[in-house]
C-alpha cells in the first residue's frame, strides 16, 4: 500500500474516542430525560394535607415570634407586671 491509501484510510483509533464520546453523550441524553420526567410527574403529585398544615403552623409561629421581638407588649392574662417596684 502506498503512503497516500494510508493517510486516506481512517485511523481505527482515533475513531474509538469519536465513537465512545458519541455513546456517553446518548447515555446522559437519554438519562436525563429520564430523570425529567420522574422530576415532572412528583413535581405534579398533590402537596399532602400533614405537609401544608405544618407550614402554615411553622408560618404563624414565625409571625408570632416577629411580633413578640418587635417592642413589649404586656398582657395581664400573662401576668405582664411582676408586681415588683423597682
Amino acid at each position: 500500500m502506498s503512503q497516500n491509501a494510508k493517510d486516506d484510510m481512517p485511523d481505527r483509533q482515533h475513531n474509538r474516542p469519536d465513537r465512545a464520546e458519541a455513546g456517553q453523550s446518548a447515555r446522559r441524553r437519554v438519562l436525563g430525560d429520564q430523570l425529567r420526567a420522574y422530576y415532572d410527574s412528583v413535581t405534579s403529585e398533590p402537596v399532602p394535607d400533614t405537609l401544608t398544615d405544618l407550614m402554615a403552623e411553622l408560618a404563624r409561629k414565625s409571625a408570632d415570634r416577629k411580633d413578640a421581638a418587635s417592642g413589649p407588649q404586656t398582657n395581664p392574662a400573662e401576668g405582664g407586671d411582676s408586681g415588683r417596684d423597682g
